[in-house]
C-alpha cells in the first residue's frame, strides 16, 4: 500500500504537536489528521457495512480507530532507540504505511479481546457451532505483528544511525579511506 494522498502536511494538527511535546495538551480527537489516519486504517481493514456480511455496520468505530492511532503512536514513542519519534516524524518520513499496520494490529487486538469474551461453542446432535472464533484473529495477528515489529525496529535503527551521522556527512570513513584516497596522488 502506498502513501495516502490525503494525509496533510506535518505540523498541521494538534496530534503531531502533542506527540512531539509531552507537556502539550492531549491531542484533540476531532483533529483532521486523526480522522484521515483513521479512514486510512479503515480502508486497510476494509471495514465498511457493505463488506461486513455477518455483522451489521462497522467493526471499529471512528473513536476506536483514533484510540488505536494514539496507542500505536505511544508504542512508537516507547520503542528504543528514543529519537523523538512522533506523528510529525511519521508523516514527514512517509512511514504512514508501516504506522497504519500498527494501528490495524492494535484495533484487531482490541476486537480479538471482544471476540474472546463473546466466544461460544455449541454442540447438539453432532452439529457443532462456534460464534466469535478468536483463534482466527489470533493466528493472523501473530503473523502480521512479527512482520510489523521487525519493520518498525529496522526503521527506528536506520533513523538513529542517520541522526548519528548527521544530515551533511556522507558516512563514517574507515581507516582504509585515507590509504586509498591518496592512490594516484603519489
Amino acid at each position: 500500500m502506498g502513501s495516502p494522498g490525503f494525509i496533510p502536511a506535518p505540523g498541521q494538527g494538534s496530534a503531531g504537536q502533542a506527540a512531539q511535546n509531552p507537556t502539550a495538551n492531549p491531542p484533540d480527537l476531532n483533529d483532521p489528521v486523526l480522522d484521515q489516519l483513521a479512514e486510512y486504517a479503515r480502508r486497510f481493514l476494509r471495514d465498511y457495512p457493505g463488506l461486513n456480511r455477518l455483522t451489521k455496520g462497522y467493526d471499529h468505530s471512528p473513536r476506536t480507530l483514533k484510540w488505536a492511532i494514539m496507542d500505536t503512536l505511544s508504542d512508537w514513542s516507547s520503542t528504543p532507540p528514543f529519537i523523538g519519534q512522533g506523528l510529525d516524524m511519521i508523516l514527514q518520513r512517509n512511514l504512514v504505511s508501516v504506522f497504519i499496520r500498527g494501528v490495524v494490529i492494535t484495533a484487531m487486538e482490541s476486537l480479538g479481546m471482544l471476540h474472546l469474551r463473546n466466544h461460544l461453542s455449541y454442540s447438539d446432535g453432532g452439529v457443532n457451532v462456534q460464534i466469535e472464533n478468536p483463534q482466527l484473529i489470533q493466528s493472523w495477528l501473530g503473523m502480521m505483528k512479527a512482520e510489523y515489529e521487525g519493520k518498525k525496529r529496522r526503521i527506528l535503527i536506520a533513523l538513529n544511525i542517520e541522526n548519528a551521522l548527521g544530515p551533511t556527512v556522507g558516512g563514517v570513513h574507515s581507516e582504509l579511506y585515507f590509504i586509498n584516497s591518496f592512490f594516484g596522488y603519489l
